[in-house]
């Protein structure tokens, strides 16, 4: 089964429209079973998937030691694409961390493994903060492919070699995480950005993806609609090029994984 880990340590870059988008096309238009996990306590993906109310959330996974990942799951609206939930409770994790508890780092990784087992789902992903938060870092274990969204400009092109180096640090413990590459985000034609993305391209310490996704007013539309931007507006340049890329993340990361599999249609 594949995790992917939606990361990036700057805000703003369009990680959890990567998350939600990621996970309902792959429900959508390749009827896989994708369990979309929030690790960030803004829960910006769960507010965009369940309706508002009261659920139990991935701060109880990390801190109980026998929670049970069937009470924390909650279907969403889009068939096929279920939510473990976020809240604000995962700012406590950070503290606990400076008063000396330890969340468990491993309860994503062994969430992973157990729905593995059970044949639960296809796809993991896993929509992380704007900081290595404890759960930023879980969801880096529990992953096996890292998905690095980026805004083409000067800080965060020269931010990538910090971020890559911060996540090899967690690969010398979990070494079957790997980079899947960085998605260029924000995208709007201009001379500076063009540069900015050749200059990506040339020295990124990572692949590049093909796909750039392009800037569209669609994009913050949906967000107060509460719906993917791919069902919201499913011919913006957005949408398009949302799938544009899960296309390219089939090709080159997600077919040798079900390579075999008989889950969902053929793709």
């Amino acid at each position: 089964m594949k995790a992917f880990a939606i990361v990036n340590l700057k805000g703003g870059v369009g990680k959890t429209v990567t998350a939600v988008n990621l996970a309902a096309i792959l429900a959508t238009e390749y009827q896989r079973r994708v369990l979309l996990v929030d690790c960030d306590p803004q829960a910006n993906a769960t507010q965009s998937l369940l309706p508002p109310g009261e659920y139990n959330t991935l701060a109880g996974l990390l801190t109980i030691p026998d929670a049970y990942y069937d009470d924390l799951l909650y279907r969403s609206s889009i068939r096929g694409l279920d939510v473990l939930p976020a809240d604000d409770e995962l700012r406590n994790l950070d503290v606990d961390l400076l008063e000396g508890e330890r969340p468990r780092l491993t309860a994503l990784r062994d969430l992973r493994d157990a729905i593995a087992e059970d044949d639960a789902y296809d796809v993991l992903i896993l929509d992380c903060p704007p900081a290595l938060s404890p759960a930023c870092a879980a969801a880096i274990a529990a992953s096996t492919d890292v998905i690095i969204p980026i805004k083409v400009d000067a800080y965060s092109v020269r931010g990538m070699h910090e971020l890559t180096a911060q996540i090899d640090r967690l690969r010398r413990i979990y070494p079957d995480v790997h980079i899947a590459g960085c998605l260029p985000t924000v995208w709007y034609k201009s001379d500076t950005v063009e540069q900015g993305e050749a200059l990506l391209r040339q020295h990124a310490p990572c692949k590049v993806f093909r796909t750039h996704i392009r800037r569209s007013p669609k994009v913050d539309e949906s967000t107060w609609t509460g719906e993917p931007v791919v069902s919201w507006s499913p011919r913006s340049g957005a949408a398009q090029d949302y799938r544009a890329f899960v296309e390219e993340l089939m090709d080159h990361v997600l077919e040798e994984a079900w390579e075999g599999g008989d889950h969902g249609a053929e793709v």
